[in-house]
Order: C-alpha cells, then sequence, then structure tokens
C-alpha cells in the first residue's frame, strides 16, 4: 500500500479536475468538486481552494475513503481509482517539470538509435523520441507504475550519501513483482514498471539521484540512490524468492551453515 502527498496549488487543482471530469463525466461538477476536497483532507473544496491560494503551499494526503464517500452520500457510486489516478498525474507533471532530464525510460533516452533502414537517428529525430518519452511519463501508463513504486520505495531505508549498487533499473524489476494493494484493498501489483517511473516515485518520496554519463557522454537511463544497499538486497530476496539475489543469499547460508557444522562437500 503507498501514501500519496502532493502540495496543493491552482494548478494542481485544474489538473485533477481536469482528469476527473475526464474520468467521471456522469458526475455533477459541484460534487466531484466538493469530493476533491474531501479527498484532499479539506472539509469543503472552499477549503481547499484557499489553501491553493495562500502563500504556504499546503501538502495534502491523497485519501480514496472520503472522496468515494462523499459520492455514495448524494448517489454517485465510483470507487478511489479515480482520485488516486487524477491526482498522480498532477504529481507526475510536477515531477518532469522539476527534473528536466527525466522520461519514461529513466534519464534521458540513450544514445540515438539504429532505425529500420539501418541509419542512426539524426539530432531531430533524438529529440522528437525525448519529447515523446517525457509525455508517456505524464499520461496514464505512467500511474500505476509510478504507485507500485511508491508503495515498495516506503520500504525501503534512506542513507546519509547515494550508494553506487542502487541502481534505479535493478530496483525497478524489484517493484514490478511487489504484491501490495490500493489503500482500499483493490489490487496494485504486480505489474511492469518502466525506470522513469520508478525514479520520478523515488524522487517524490524524497530521495536523491546521481547521475551516469556514458563513454559517449549520453545520460545513462539508470541511477543510483542513497538507499541502503543491504537493505534492498533484503528486501529483494522477500518479494523475488527465486530471484538471482535470493539464490546468492541462500547459497552463502549454506556454506556458513557448513562451514559452522563443519560439513564438507565429497
Amino acid at each position: 500500500m503507498f501514501t500519496l502527498k502532493m502540495h496543493v496549488t491552482p494548478d494542481s487543482i485544474e489538473a485533477i479536475k481536469a482528469e476527473l471530469t475526464r474520468s467521471l463525466p456522469g458526475i455533477k461538477s459541484s460534487h466531484r468538486c466538493e469530493a476533491l476536497g474531501r479527498g484532499l483532507g479539506f472539509g469543503t473544496y472552499a477549503a481547499l481552494k484557499a489553501a491553493a491560494q495562500s502563500t504556504d503551499s499546503a501538502l495534502a494526503d491523497v485519501s480514496g475513503d472520503p472522496f468515494v464517500d462523499y459520492l455514495a452520500s448524494h448517489r454517485f457510486e465510483t470507487t478511489s481509482r479515480h482520485l488516486y489516478h487524477a491526482a498522480t498525474k498532477a504529481v507526475l507533471r510536477k515531477i518532469v517539470e522539476q527534473t528536466p532530464t527525466l522520461t519514461m525510460w529513466g534519464i534521458g533516452i540513450g544514445r540515438p538509435q539504429r532505425q529500420s533502414d539501418g541509419k542512426f537517428e539524426n539530432a531531430r529525430e533524438h529529440s522528437a523520441r525525448f519529447v515523446e518519452a517525457r509525455l508517456e511519463l505524464q499520461s496514464d501508463a505512467a500511474v500505476v507504475p509510478f504507485l507500485l513504486s511508491l508503495a515498495l520505495l516506503d520500504r525501503v531505508k534512506r542513507t546519509k550519501t547515494i550508494r553506487p549498487d542502487t541502481g534505479s533499473y535493478w530496483l525497478k524489476h524489484v517493484a514490478e513483482n511487489y504484491v501490495c494493494t490500493y489503500p482500499d484493498g483493490d489490487e496494485l501489483g504486480p505489474q511492469y514498471v518502466p525506470n522513469g517511473a520508478f525514479v520520478a516515485a523515488a524522487i517524490h518520496a524524497g530521495f536523491h539521484f546521481k547521475r551516469h554519463i556514458d563513454q559517449f557522454g549520453y545520460d545513462e537511463p539508470s541511477v543510483s540512490f542513497n538507499m541502503s544497499t543491504r537493505a534492498l538486497i533484503v528486501l529483494d530476496c522477500e518479494i523475488r524468492p527465486n530471484g538471482a539475489r535470493a539464490q546468492e543469499c541462500k547459497s552463502r547460508e549454506e556454506m556458513r551453515f557448513n562451514r559452522k557444522h563443519r560439513i564438507w562437500p565429497y
């Protein structure tokens, strides 16, 4: 299960309202707005707007139950996913604005690719693919992978410094195998997680990251974080008990047991 927080600003409120209009067209605008106010922890939509327009940006916990309960009290049946989806898209848009090189696939999009005609992308084509990958990270396709990553990151221990063996490409594989739910109990994962969606979730969760540059001067999509490598390995072994790291851990445990009990292979 994840905890989704967001800064309440006029732009974020308008973005969420637009998404809710798209996903819940059969519900009156006034009811959608009032439900949104409740879902972000305010007693009314007017209180939400006042907080958004204040000089100090309010930090809200997104909660599906009050959102759903308000609509149910006005005879509109829905699920909390609509609110989480809309709020997540607003959060992702802000993260992309604040991280100019972040795309759906991580930092940048790597080197120019060879195309079907055998030629490599030119600068214009490479730039167009970069813009497309940035837009994809703000699309519907990024929402569930972002929330699934956020749920995993809630269990990750922070460190003071960025550790080299904490690559996002490894961790996104752990996240996409994580069995977890929405706060209301609906299934969230396992599901495929793009590298960039995991990086975005880590940024939102407050982790720091370090970029890496390849030999040709291009950003490598995977980044490193200020996370405990040991704790991540333990988490990986729990979530992927048949994975490579879990097998390595089992082998080391067997070797330690054998040495302790003086059991030697023939």
